[in-house]
């Protein structure tokens, strides 16, 4: 340790802190000493033996900080030699005493109550035994309430300091929650958000190439200007509303932009456009809706919309159908959104558990608000896709 805090706030490196406090206990309990012998008639002078323990127990506070209990020992030891010996009362024990707090605030107390015990014990027995005089007795009782003073002192610190570790300790692992909870949740948001890109580019991809793919059949015909006009027209307000949905998807990323640029996500007022996309690609929609229409929340509105959007997007890639039917059921305490096609259909094996990105993703959202989502073949011929989505009990009031 370089440097040590001193407690009126400065610092000073560590060896000066060490040898003013060396020097400063070893002054005090030489002159005191030598100032009480003077009073104590009755006292053993002191002699070479005396000063060598006071010079002795202060030198050994120089190792104090790191070896505590090696301090202990040397201080105590010379104090109760120094009392066993009958040499005057005065700050001879203060080394001691500095070390009984120091060891007892860290956290050692046992070892620190230990060597409290011997620097009480010690000089009472010593009175008690020689009983010279009625004031050794007074004095030794008095020396008693000063060391348990200076031990419970040492608790009050010890106590202090862990609660002050504790609540470091919360603080960091507060800190390493929100840390944690915020990457939980940016890893989240990052799943939304390309769960969204897929819906979007797959659909408006698959729409786009399919218009492409009949506008390059009808541009070699005589009679087939409409046709192109008409499928570069699907191409343009493909591409326009999947760039209006990708902007609004992004807009998450882009702080720095207000929040009135970003546009609100699709629903379900956006299903027969979504429908209309398809116009031209071979597939007719009939777009059906019965029961009561509701105005819905905006997740599950969005989860109705991306539901016939992969729905559709499937019909296209894969189903090789000619007609699809979009239903959307406002039921008593939920909505049902089913799609249904005249395709192939698929092998029932198969849609056992809903596999590939879109089906997938699909099956998440409607996992999320709580709903159960059905795929497979439909009766008859073709491929049906039942989503059951509840509404939430202000939705339904």
């Amino acid at each position: 340790m370089d440097r040590e805090r001193r407690w009126w706030g400065l610092t000073a490196p560590a060896w000066a802190v060490d040898a003013g406090l060396v020097l400063g206990v070893g002054v005090l309990q030489l002159y005191t000493s030598w100032a009480a012998a003077r009073n104590q008639p009755a006292a053993r002078p002191l002699d070479v033996w005396a000063y060598l323990i006071l010079a002795g127990t202060a030198l050994a506070l120089a190792v104090r900080r790191r070896h505590p209990e090696w301090t202990l020992a040397v201080t105590v030891a010379g104090a109760v030699g120094y009392f066993a010996l009958q040499y005057p009362y005065a700050l001879s024990p203060l080394a001691a005493l500095i070390t009984v707090h120091l060891v007892i605030g860290r956290g050692r107390r046992v070892a620190g109550w230990a060597g409290a015990g011997c620097l009480v014990v010690v000089p009472i027995g010593a009175a008690l035994l020689l009983a010279r005089n009625p004031d050794d007795v007074v004095a030794s009782l008095m020396w008693s309430l000063v060391v348990v003073v200076v031990g419970q002192l040492a608790e009050v610190s010890r106590a202090r300091r862990e609660h002050v570790w504790e609540v470091e300790r919360r603080l960091v692992a507060a800190e390493h929650g929100r840390e944690e909870e915020a990457l939980r949740r940016a890893h989240e948001e990052r799943l939304r958000i390309a769960r969204e890109l897929h819906d979007v580019t797959s659909h408006t991809i698959s729409v786009i190439a399919l218009q492409a793919a009949a506008a390059t059949e009808a541009v070699d015909r005589a009679d087939g200007r409409e046709q192109v006009r008409t499928a570069l027209g699907a191409i343009r307000t493909a591409s326009r509303q999947a760039m209006a949905e990708m902007t609004a998807t992004l807009g998450v990323l882009r702080p720095d932009r207000g929040a009135g640029l970003r546009r609100p996500m699709p629903g379900v007022a956006q299903l027969r456009g979504l429908a209309g996309t398809l116009d031209g690609t071979g597939v007719r929609v009939e777009f059906v809706e019965t029961g009561l229409p509701r105005p819905l929340p905006p997740a599950l509105d969005l989860t109705v919309y991306r539901v016939v959007q992969e729905a559709l997007t499937n019909v296209l890639r894969h189903a090789r159908a000619r007609r699809a039917v979009v239903t959307l059921r406002f039921e008593t305490g939920a909505v049902v959104v089913q799609v249904d096609d005249d395709g192939r259909g698929a092998d029932p094996a198969a849609c056992a558990e809903p596999t590939g990105h879109g089906l997938v993703g699909m099956a998440e959202r409607v996992a999320a608000v709580g709903g159960r989502l059905r795929v497979g073949p439909a009766l008859g011929q073709g491929f049906q896709v039942v989503a059951w989505l509840p509404l939430a009990p202000e939705a339904v009031a």
